[in-house]
């Protein structure tokens, strides 16, 4: 039962059209998408907005039609070609969405506004049933209403707090499709194979082989992968970094301020090296990289939390959840690999793919998917 029958059962009322006053708001085009990214709890946010619109874009721009992103000014911009966050009342976001030729959007008023209209529409759902919050109005050759997968029987948690969202289940091309299908363009040979937890974290890992220009936020610079103390200094210029490491370092390092934490992997830790870190004030986390020494150098070193490397069960894990060739995917992430001034996409894109463990290790950090008749 719709949630307005459910009032209407409980209240007595009857179910009547509402009037919505609308308010001329000027778009700079006669036809557009209004896409609305938002809602005001944030487990209905979809993550993977970009996706979709790099998806749909090109098609769009074939049939002469501009995007325009309504919602909230806090909202996150999708680079529409006209952004009206925070600048419309209801009544104008009324008039956006009464004139759009396509509305694309998660649960939210908006979307009850293109049903009302009777605009083409693309709406998302995942924290209720569907069939209970969807636009009551409209023609549903209109709509595609989109619910979240829920395997195994599983129902929706009616919360206002999801860790993680199950609206990131749903796939990009699912939501592009629906959108193609209803302007009457084919489908897109796309599929998603992956989406990982981490993969809209942006951050940047630099591997020290060759000097860098790298300018940021969230830099991690892999000295387990090569230590060269020249490289580090010129970074540590321009960055206050994270350092991965598996030997000592120069005490200037340590004393710069520059070195935001410290990741220590060893199978038996420097005690100076500790000393000194824990002298500077710098997070420090210690993992052992063999297990037959655990149990020693936690007594060793009992103030401190020494966790045991766990990268081979990662892989074997990630192996298990991943079945696909390797030889027919691509790869995206926000988690760049720097060298010199070349960035990759993973560390198994920079190894030029020649371990495969290098890809199921960091799987969590990539987007997998394939295009084409892949």
């Amino acid at each position: 039962m719709h949630l307005i029958e459910r009032y209407a059962l409980s209240t007595g009322l009857k179910i009547d059209n509402p009037v919505i006053a609308e308010q001329f708001f000027p778009t700079a085009c006669k036809n557009y998408v209004c896409i609305h990214a938002s809602a005001k709890d944030n487990l209905r946010d979809y993550d993977y907005w970009s996706e979709v619109k790099q998806l749909i874009d090109p098609h769009f721009k074939h049939l002469n039609l501009k995007t325009v992103q309504i919602g909230l000014e806090k909202d996150p911009s999708l680079n529409c070609d006209i952004d009206l966050r925070g600048q419309t009342n209801m009544r104008q976001m009324a008039y956006l969405v009464k004139n759009c030729d396509l509305f694309i959007g998660v649960d939210s008023f908006p979307a009850h506004l293109a049903g009302f209209f009777n605009r083409k529409m693309v709406s998302i759902y995942s924290n209720s049933f569907a069939a209970c919050v969807k636009p009551y109005w409209g023609q549903r050759s209109n709509q595609k209403i989109i619910e979240t997968e829920r395997p195994n029987g599983e129902k929706p948690s009616f919360s206002f707090n999801e860790n993680p969202k199950t609206v990131n289940r749903i796939k990009p091309e699912k939501i592009a499709n629906s959108a193609l299908e209803l302007l009457g363009l084919p489908k897109l040979k796309y599929k998603t194979l992956f989406m990982g937890s981490n993969y809209k974290q942006v951050c940047a890992e630099v591997i020290p082989t060759k000097h860098s220009s790298v300018v940021g936020n969230n830099i991690t610079v892999r000295m387990d992968l090569n230590h060269d103390e020249e490289i580090l200094k010129g970074i540590i210029q321009r960055n206050e970094v994270e350092v991965i490491l598996t030997k000592p370092i120069k005490e200037d390092f340590l004393s710069s301020g520059r070195i935001k934490k410290i990741v220590y992997k060893s199978e038996d830790f420097d005690e100076d090296l500790i000393k000194k870190i824990k002298n500077y004030a710098i997070p420090l986390s210690l993992i052992c990289t063999k297990k037959e020494n655990i149990k020693h150098l936690r007594a060793k070193f009992f103030e401190s939390l020494i966790n045991q490397c766990l990268e081979k069960d990662i892989i074997k894990q990630n192996k298990e959840r991943f079945k696909h060739n390797l030889n027919k995917l691509k790869i995206k992430s926000t988690k760049k690999i720097i060298c010199g001034d070349h960035i990759y996409e993973s560390l198994y894109e920079f190894n030029n793919k020649k371990n495969e463990d290098d890809f199921f290790l960091d799987l969590d950090w990539l987007f997998v998917y394939t295009e084409g008749d892949e």
